[in-house]
Order: C-alpha cells, then structure tokens, then sequence
C-alpha cells in the first residue's frame, strides 16, 4: 500500500526546508507579477484575462500557503481572492476605493511573506483591512458565494456530458483547479437537493489539514473502490456509477494504478464529459476512466506530486460526506436561477471549452491530440533548472580566479619566445573568455525585476500629491549582474519620487502653461557595451540654473562668487550636495536634502557614473552609467613607484606625457591644459605613498579621469596597460582606507590596489599640493 503522511502539527517553520524554498520563489514572483498587474488593472479594469490572471495569483499564493498551514496567509488571500471573484463574475466595478484597499492587502500578504522568508512569526492582517475586504465582496450576493472555488460554470455545462460522457479534450489549469475544488468539498453544494448553493458554502468546513485517513479516502473515491463507489450507486447519476462499478473491488490501490491516477489528473490523459459534469458525477466518472486513460509511460515527478498535494490541500478540510452527498446538486443547479449569470465567471476557460464542446459526438479524435498537447510543456519543464544563487556565486568566484591565472600565463607566454607555447596560450585566452561570458550570462536578470515596482510606486504618489502621472517602462528586459539588479532597487526609487515629486507639476499647473493635465516620466535602460544605460526622464517644469545657484549660497554650500561662475551643468550637479533641496517644505516624500547624496554614493561604489541634463519648463533628464557586472572589471594597470594601482577603466577618458609648461596654478590649485581648459591636476604619489609627500615630480604621465561631470588630471609614474582584473576585497587591516574599493592580482604576480577615485577625492582633494 503506498501511503503519503502529513504532519499534523502546525508548520511554524519546521516544514520541509526544501518545500518552504519552492514556495518562498513561486510566490515571490507571483507577488512580484500582482504589483503590476494590480496597477495596470486600474487603467483596464474590464479585462477579463487580467482579472483571472490576478485571481489566480491569490488563489496560488493561498494554495502554498494553506499547505505549510500559514493560516494567517491564507486568510488574507483567501478574502482578497474573494473580491476577484466577485469582479470577473461582474457584480462589482473597479474603482480607485477598492484598488486602495486591494494595494493595502498586497502590501499586508508581502509583509507576511517577509516574515515566512526571515522564519518570525507571522502577524495577521488588521481586522480593519478583513472587513474592508469583506465589504468589497458585495454583500447582498458575496455572503452566498464567497468561495471562487464553485465555479458554477463547470455545474451548468455538465448537463449534457453526462448523458455522453465521451466528449473528451485536454483540460485546462483552471477545470483542473474546479475539479480538486469539487473533489476537495469545497463547492456550494449541500447533502439535501433543495438546499441552495449559497447556504453549502456557508456551511462548508473551514480546516485547512488533510490527515493520512482522509487523503487515503479521497484516493479509493477517485479509483472507484471504497465506499464511495456504494454510497455513489444510490445518487441520481446512474451512467457514471454504472461505469465507476466496473472497477476492480479490491480494497488496495498498486503504485502503478496511483501513477496513472496522479496521471490523469495531472492532465496527462483525457478528460471527458465528466470533467464538466455535476460535482457528484465528475470523480466516479474520472474514476472509472482514470486507470485505462492514463499513459502508462508518464512517471509523475516530486515537484507534480507536491503541486497536487498544494493543490488538494490548499482548498479547506476534506469531508467525503460533502462528496457523496452532492450528487442531487446537479440537478437543483440546472433548475434554479442563480447558477446561470456567473456563467461567465472564468472567462478562458468557457472559451477554452466552448469550441471542443461541439464535436462531443466524436471521442476519440478529441481524445488523440491530447498526448501530444502535452509534450512541449514535458519538454520545456526539462530545459529549466533552478540553481541556488549562492552556487552561481561560487563559481563566478572560480571563473574569476581562471581569469588571474590566464593573466599570468598570458605574460608568460608573451615573453617565453616560443611559438607553440603562445598559440596554447591565446587559445586558453579565447576559452577563458567565452567561459567568463557563459557564467556573467548565468548571474543576469533583467531590470524589470527592478522596474516592476515603479508602477506601483507613481500610482500611490500620484495621488498622495494630486497628479496626473503617466509612467512609460522602456528597455525592461535588458539585463545585468544580479547584484546590480539589487543595488540599484533604491537609487532608482528615490530617482523617480523626485521626478513625481519636484519635476511634474500639478495639472492646474500644467494646463497654465499650455501642457496636458497628465504629466510623462520615462524610465528606460539599455546596453552600450559593457555598461547599461538607465535613464529617468520627466516633462516637468525642469531646473532653473540660477534658483540652484541662489538656494546654494543661501544653504551655504558655496559663497556668491563662487556659485556665479559655476556654469549650467555645475548647477544641476548641486543637488547632489549633502542637505541640498529645492524644497522649502519637508514632507514625508522629500526635502531633507539627503536622498539625492545617497543616490550619488551609491552610483560610485557601483563604478558609475550618473549625469543631469535640464531645461527650464520643459523637463529633466538623468542618465546613470554603470558596468554590466561587479565580479570582473576592466582597469587601466598603473604604477607609484614599485606600487600597482588599478583605475576602472570607465573612468579613464586620456592619458598623455606629463610637460610641465602646460601647467599652472590657480587659486592654488596646480592645473593642467587639455584644449584650452584647465583641469585639476593632483599627483597621487604625494598622497599615497608617504615618502614622497614633498618630493618634485619631473617626469611622469597624465591620466585625465571623469569624475561624475568633473574631468581631474592625475599624474602617475608609469602606465602598465590595460587588464581585467577581479575585485578582491580588502583585509581587515585595509577595510575602510580612503580612496581603495579592492585588490587584485596583476598579470606578473604583484598585488595590484583598485582606486576609489570619488572617495579619494573627497579625502585628499582637500590639500593644496
């Protein structure tokens, strides 16, 4: 006897590590994909894809969670799940009021859902936000069928299936889903035949445990062999129970006879009228047909297996006697009233249905295709895998490591002489690099894992601030390192609060200046090179260069001279001075003065770059430049001395032979002459290699790098060339100098520091040299 065990106690985290896992990823994406799709429903609220798509969402959620016995998930799904039904069904509009009160219970589930991902305990949703759920449910008709799991459809087209029971055709995900609902007794339907629907669902059990005995019941009823098949001979459905009788009588279900249950249904036989047939007919029919429908070459995989087990315990307490009761239902279904408007209820799957449904009176060739249905989806399942992250990293690290070792033999063979040795040596180099690329493809995701929270994020500002905000997403499926993907999550959000906050104008404000109430903002990414684009771009009032100028001499960032000579660009670049704001109101979204700081730091540990462009009165623009990955880096390899220092190659904009007659002084400031410019010129081997503090410098080169809108000269002793180097971070002795952001390992064996220009700037930069 194969027998399957549950726990009975309460999973409070101690549920299988790896199922909980499974969960934590399906319904991250699933809640990730809600944000979205919640937003965009507001501007579509009478699609009915998009409505089925977000029930759907809710329903999984609720699924996974009732099966690791989150009961406070489930509760809170379970109602907003509810509300969904109600909107597909059409008795209720979408409006700003409840998408208010959904975004809220999105906001509670992925609370909660932080919660299970740290293992703390889980805090229930406020019985404020239940009841304003519950009362978007329609009262007058919600109290009577607030399950989604009834699906009166299925009741209403099963009439003619079963008098011909032979109308074969692949089932969908959703009858599949009807199906375990009404095989789960969590239908609306009761023991007595005038019962209403709507008074069994107020009386269905609330449990969300399945135990050994009960799944064990469910199994012998679905294969025709326990009592069910008995108690199922006296309800008035004799075609099905006739054929569920044929069965064998024996007390024990084979493995194999379970895999082909599991089998068909899993969807990987035919379905046939039964399927759609009334709740009591559906699973004798199934029954009887399950052992010789089922392929018998189909093995059920764990993640299948775990999906049915989600799927049969996700929907409330089994009760066999709610199934074998519901056999009269059909019957009062198709006689009364009510059933017939939620007809349209899911709205695929009656299209889905709706077109099979006529060639009833041919079996077999609706049944030929389904085998066949199922292949690509068997095939595409084969070509995903899911890899621990961590993993990726380790072999990143591996990979980097390869690359330090080509490095050297690289140089090697550049100066062994040998032919033979240097034609290995390039093709090593060739491997190595494709082998670097392949991995880097492994760690990529695309921005829209950051993208997908902006929408969201404009609605609920646009109406905290009472604007007319339209967000255009441009380049979303550009990818880049993972981590990246991570560390630009908050300097992109505080990015685009600002162009809501201090770029669009109010639409009283916009219509006086002759533009359309609703204001743009455009956030857009895409690849140049080895570095990605992202840019945030508004059609706001812009940035009036001389009001910066005037609040920086006012908040005492510079005197008045000094502001007046600042050009333009300059000005933009203000903001991102600690405590500078335009704002003269701090709110709870801005005027601190902190955020745009942060946002530059953080773009400078990244190795980017990020740069302003406005126009008065017509909007502001800005572009941040970062590398695709932080693992692997380009450098320009130079050296102080019998020291290697490494520059990131993204800063570097020429070098030249150091000539002293091209220098000056200004306001003490020792400059050099790029095309009739004077740029800072700062000598680092004063700074950074203590000897040397008052030492002359005679000969030397020039590196003119960009620092954010800044080009700043620096003279070195000499450049080595350029090489890709792997960060490496620093020791605890080293962690926190000023200036270094890592180390490496060079091609010829020396230890090689990678500069932190911005922040050596800010530690150095201070003393006149």
């Amino acid at each position: 006897m194969l027998t399957v065990n549950f726990r009975e106690h309460p999973m409070s985290f101690g549920a299988d590590e790896e199922i909980l896992q499974d969960f934590l990823v399906e319904a991250g994406e699933i809640l990730e994909q809600l944000s979205e799709q919640l937003v965009e429903l507001e501007s579509r609220p009478d699609d009915a894809d998009l409505l089925n798509a977000i029930f759907r969402g809710f329903h999984t959620v609720k699924g996974g969670a009732g099966f690791l016995q989150l009961h406070e998930l489930v509760e809170c799904c379970h109602i907003a799940e509810n509300v969904f039904d109600i909107l597909r069904k059409g008795e209720r509009r979408v409006d700003s009021e409840l998408m208010d009160v959904v975004l809220e219970a999105l906001d509670t589930v992925n609370s909660m859902f932080g919660q299970v991902r740290e293992r703390t305990d889980v805090t229930p949703a406020t019985p404020e936000l239940l009841a304003a759920l519950a009362r978007l449910a329609e009262p007058q008709s919600a109290d009577e069928a607030v399950a989604p799991e009834p699906e009166p459809v299925v009741e209403v087209q099963a009439a003619a299936p079963v008098a011909e029971p032979a109308a074969g055709d692949e089932i969908t995900d959703d009858e599949f889903e009807q199906l375990l609902d009404s095989l789960h007794g969590s239908s609306p339907v009761s023991a007595a035949p005038a019962q209403t629907p709507a008074a069994a669902a107020a009386a269905a059990p609330a449990g969300d445990e399945i135990t050994d005995q009960e799944f064990e019941s469910l199994l012998d009823q679905l294969h025709g062999k326990g009592k069910f098949a008995a108690d199922a001979a006296t309800a008035p459905a004799p075609a099905p129970v006739a054929q569920g009788s044929a069965a064998p009588a024996s007390d024990e279900i084979t493995d194999d006879e379970f895999e082909a249950l599991l089998d068909q249904l899993h969807g990987k036989g035919s379905f046939d009228g039964a399927v759609a047939a009334p709740v009591a007919a559906a699973p004798v029919a199934v029954a009887a047909k399950a052992p010789a429908a089922a392929a018998a070459s189909d093995e059920i995989t764990d993640h299948e297996f775990e999906s049915l087990l989600d799927e049969l315990h996700g929907k409330g307490k089994f009760e066999p006697e709610a199934i074998v009761a519901k056999a009269p239902a059909p019957a009062a279904a198709a006689a009364a009233s009510p059933p017939p408007p939620p007809v349209a209820k899911p709205a695929p799957a009656p299209a889905a249905k709706a077109e099979p449904a006529k060639p009833a009176s041919a079996p077999a060739p609706a049944r030929a295709p389904a085998p066949s249905g199922e292949k690509p989806v068997a095939t595409e399942a084969e070509t995903t895998v899911r890899v621990d992250t961590a993993r990726l990293d380790e072999i990143m690290n591996m990979v980097g490591e390869l690359v330090l070792v080509r490095n050297r033999l690289v140089r090697l063979g550049l100066n062994s002489g040998d032919e033979a040795m240097s034609k290995a040596v390039s093709n090593l180099d060739v491997v190595t690099a494709d082998l670097q690329t392949a991995v880097m493809k492994t760690r990529m995701q695309p921005i829209k894992k950051v993208f997908g929270r902006f929408p969201r994020l404009v609605r609920d500002l646009a109406r905290q601030l009472k604007k007319e905000i339209n967000l255009e997403l441009v380049g979303e499926e550009t990818d880049l390192d993972k981590n990246l993907v991570e560390a630009l999550a908050d300097p992109l959000v505080h990015l685009v609060r600002n162009a809501v906050d201090h770029g669009i104008e109010t639409p009283e404000e916009r219509e006086a200046t002759g533009k359309s109430r609703g204001g743009r903002v455009i956030l857009s990414a895409e690849q140049e090179g080895d570095h990605i684009l992202l840019s945030i771009s508004d059609d706001g009032k812009g940035m009036d260069p001389n009001v910066l100028r005037s609040i920086a001499v006012k908040r005492g960032v510079m005197d008045k001279d000094a502001a007046d000579r600042l050009s333009d660009t300059d000005c933009y670049n203000l903001i991102f001075a600690p405590g500078f704001s335009t704002k003269t109101e701090i709110s709870d979204v801005s005027g601190r003065g902190v955020g745009m700081d942060v946002v530059k730091t953080k773009i400078s540990q990244l190795n980017g770059s990020i740069n302003i462009y406005s126009t008065k009165g017509q909007g502001s623009k800005i572009v941040i430049k970062v590398p695709l990955t932080l693992a692997i880096m380009p450098t320009l390899m130079v050296m102080l001395g019998n020291q290697a220092f490494a520059f990131p190659l993204v800063n570097v904009n020429e070098i030249f032979h150091l000539n002293l007659s091209t220098t000056n002084v200004v306001d003490g400031q020792e400059v050099v002459i790029v095309r009739d410019k004077a740029l800072p010129l700062f000598y680092l081997k004063r700074w950074l290699v203590s000897s040397a503090a008052h030492e002359e410098q005679r000969e030397g080169h020039v590196v003119i790098l960009t620092v954010g809108t800044q080009r700043i000269g620096f003279v070195v002793d000499q450049l080595v060339g350029q090489e890709e180097v792997v960060i490496k971070p620093l020791g605890k002795m080293l962690q926190g100098t000023p200036g270094m952001s890592g180390a490496t390992i060079t091609g010829d064996g020396r230890i090689a520091l990678i500069l932190d220009v911005p922040s050596m700037l800010k530690r150095y930069a201070a003393r006149r040299i």
